[in-house]
C-alpha cells in the first residue's frame, strides 16, 4: 500500500510530513489487518470461526497477542483486534481495501492518493488536493507473500510477511 499525503514543507525538518508520524498514524489502523482473518459479515464461515475461537479460548484475545491495533467500527468494516479478525460489509478487494483505509485515515492525514496491490491485483484512488502543496509518497505496507484461504464458496487472500515501510518522494 502506498499513501500520498499533501502538506506544506515543515521548515524545521525540511519534509512535507514527518514520515515516522505517517507510519505511526497508519500503523495504528492497519495493524488490525496484519496476519488477520478478513471476512465479509454475511460469510457463512463467520459464526463457525467465532465458535472455534470461543472453544479455544481466544475470542477475547490470547496473552501472547501483544501486537494488536486499536479496535474500530465504521460503515465499511469492524476490527476485532483481540482475535485478529476484521469483518467487512463488502467483499474484500483491492478497491475495497482502499475505501476502508481512506475512511479510517481521512481525518488524520491529508491523503491525495492511495495505491494498493495484492498479488496480480492493484488499484489506485486519487482524491482532490485541497491546495497546491508538495506531496510526499510513503509506502505504508509492503507484503512479500500471500496465503490463500479456500472453502467451497470463497477464495480469500491474507497478507503475510510484511516489510518495514519505505519513503518515496
Amino acid at each position: 500500500m502506498t499513501l500520498e499525503v499533501e502538506d506544506t514543507v515543515n521548515r524545521g525538518v525540511n519534509m512535507v510530513f514527518p514520515c515516522n508520524e505517517i507510519k505511526k498514524t497508519t500503523w495504528e489502523v492497519l495493524q488490525n489487518f496484519d496476519h488477520a482473518l478478513v471476512l465479509r459479515e454475511d460469510d457463512p464461515l463467520l459464526p463457525a470461526i467465532l465458535a472455534v475461537y470461543e472453544t479455544q479460548g481466544i475470542k477475547n484475545g490470547a496473552p501472547t497477542n501483544q501486537q494488536k491495533g486499536t479496535a474500530f467500527k465504521t460503515n465499511l468494516a469492524t476490527a476485532y483486534p483481540e482475535c485478529r479478525l476484521v469483518v467487512t460489509k463488502e467483499t474484500m478487494t483491492v478497491e475495497g481495501m482502499i475505501k476502508i483505509v481512506y475512511d479510517l485515515l481521512k481525518d488524520k492525514l491529508n491523503i491525495v492518493k492511495i495505491t494498493f496491490t495484492s498479488g496480480a491485483n492493484g488499484a489506485t484512488e486519487v482524491y482532490e488536493q485541497k491546495k497546491k502543496k508538495l506531496v510526499a509518497r510513503f509506502v505504508v505496507l509492503r507484503c512479500t507473500k500471500t496465503v490463500h484461504v479456500l472453502n467451497a464458496d470463497t477464495k480469500r487472500k491474507v497478507m503475510q510477511g510484511c516489510q518495514i515501510p519505505r519513503l518515496h518522494v
